[in-house]
């Protein structure tokens, strides 16, 4: 198993256990709670509750209507005394009764004629009826006052009307209404949970599925998030390994990845700059092979060369004197060009056996006065500007050697009659050496080859005067540069480590 997948099922498993058991936790919750809310106890409780309400106020209006009729026989239509008022309240406790009132009709309405309560009680406590009495005579009789009463109606004769009632709580008879609207609602609610019941089911079920596909999606994009930096470090890796060095991932991702990316790249890098160094190193070590082979064969060949010469320098006064100017000449550029091959196989050896440095104290401004002096050109003129010494360490002879070519070359760039500058001084920590001329500056086409062998822009040149100036840089642990110079022409530089006092001890 890959280890995408492995990642995969980690999460997964992470986030599906724990939404397994709340699911099925929340499945079994709503199943009770539905359940409860249709237990047969709670609807058996509800219908007897209501059940006894409506017989307790059925019993209660019965009870005050029969109260209402007896208290109509026995109330005189006259005005009632005192006596007789003392006597009715003192009665009504007996019949469990708070008050009694008597109503009269006049004009057309009904108005409260007589308040009598039971001894304790006042009038003010006791509901004025006045404008329902009309409705109850018509109907049945009994007034629920929301005022607290429970009272019955009963006619005496067609203007007078006898009420018997007693208090009840303020909410009596809106509770017995909500016990009638619960139990309707609890009997509709058990078909409703029901249905819900199921739908609720499928909801947490829809709704664990849901949670499931996305945790799917957040895994595979977590897991794909963790392993693309490895699957593209792998490519990266297998490219490396069939010889592509070039071969660079971009780092991404946690830290931990990121980090990885760059010690890969760094690596690949390092990979390139050794596979680099090694092909230079074969070309260099094919090069003075073949600059030794050159340098061999010229010799072979420059030696009869010059016996041959010599002669013919020895034979010269034999020749008739019309002739012998014109032989003369051809032997002046017969020696010429000998002495250009001498130098040229002289460069191919030196290349081929370049000596390793005797590094000792030097004074490195002398050698480059010396290098130009000798540097000095039919075409140009060097100009030297002496910045004081330059304590180094190192091979006076290779040294001269590296900065003679560089001034010689900077001649042969220069237009006629031209300045060649060599400056010298301390830059950076450094010794440096600068070589500038006022010629055509660099080729562009070759300048990223400047120090290889045999890479020249001039017709008559080697091409290895650079390499033997690099090589000899790299031995006593410098370098040399070679760049476009403002204004135009060329800026050579040569930089040394400065001699301590440490070496010198």
């Amino acid at each position: 198993m890959s280890l995408r997948s492995r990642l995969i099922v980690a999460f997964l498993a992470l986030a599906l256990v724990p939404l397994a058991l709340l699911t099925l936790f929340a499945v079994d919750r709503l199943d009770r709670a539905t359940r409860l809310w249709s237990a047969p106890p709670v609807e058996h409780a509800l219908g007897s509750a209501l059940e006894v309400s409506r017989v307790a106020l059925t019993r209660m209006e019965s009870s005050v209507r029969g109260q209402a009729e007896s208290w109509a026989q026995a109330l005189p239509d006259e005005p009632i005394d005192d006596a007789r008022r003392a006597a009715v309240r003192a009665a009504l406790p007996a019949t469990a009764l708070d008050f009694v009132q008597v109503y009269r009709e006049r004009d057309g309405r009904w108005r409260r004629e007589e308040a009598l309560t039971a001894v304790g009680g006042t009038v003010d406590a006791t509901p004025d009826l006045s404008d329902r009495i009309a409705d109850a005579l018509a109907r049945s009789r009994v007034v629920r006052a929301r005022e607290g009463a429970l009272v019955g109606v009963w006619p005496d004769g067609p203007t007078r009307a006898v009420a018997a009632g007693y208090r009840v709580p303020a909410g009596f008879f809106t509770g017995i209404e909500n016990v009638d609207v619960g139990a309707g609602f609890y009997r509709r609610f058990g078909v409703v949970a029901q249905v819900s019941r199921v739908w609720l089911l499928l909801l947490v079920v829809a709704l664990a599925l849901g949670l499931t596909v996305a945790a799917v999606l957040v895994a595979t994009r977590l897991a794909a998030g963790m392993t693309r930096p490895l699957r593209e470090l792998e490519t990266a890796v297998g490219r490396v390994a069939a010889g592509d060095l070039e071969a660079r991932v971009t780092p991404s991702g946690a830290r931990e990845w990121v980090a990885l990316g760059d010690r890969f790249n760094t690596m690949a890098g390092r990979l390139a700059e050794a596979r680099e160094a090694m092909a230079r190193a074969e070309r260099e070590a094919a090069w003075r092979e073949v600059a030794r082979r050159l340098a061999h064969e010229f010799k072979n060949l420059l030696t009869p060369m010059a016996l041959s010469m010599h002669r013919l320098r020895r034979r010269v006064d034999a020749v008739r004197e019309e002739e012998r100017a014109a032989v003369v000449e051809s032997l002046g550029s017969i020696d010429r060009a000998v002495d250009q091959l001498n130098r040229l196989a002289e460069q191919f050896a030196q290349y081929a056996r370049l000596p390793e440095p005797r590094p000792e104290p030097i004074d490195l401004a002398d050698v480059v006065r010396s290098a130009a002096s000798l540097a000095e050109s039919e075409t140009a003129h060097v100009e030297t500007t002496d910045s004081g010494p330059l304590p180094v360490l190192g091979d006076a002879l290779l040294l001269g050697r590296a900065i003679h070519n560089l001034v010689l070359n900077a001649c042969e760039a220069s237009p006629k009659d031209g300045v060649v500058e060599v400056r010298w001084g301390v830059m950076d920590g450094a010794a440096e050496v600068e070589v500038l001329d006022r010629g055509h500056g660099l080729v562009p086409e070759v300048r990223a080859r400047l120090f290889e062998p045999y890479v020249s822009t001039k017709r008559r040149g080697s091409g290895l005067g650079l390499s033997l100036v690099r090589d000899i840089a790299h031995q006593h642990g410098g370098s040399v540069s070679l760049a476009d110079r403002d204004g135009g022409g060329a800026r050579a530089v040569l930089r040394l480590p400065l001699r301590t006092l440490e070496e010198d001890r």
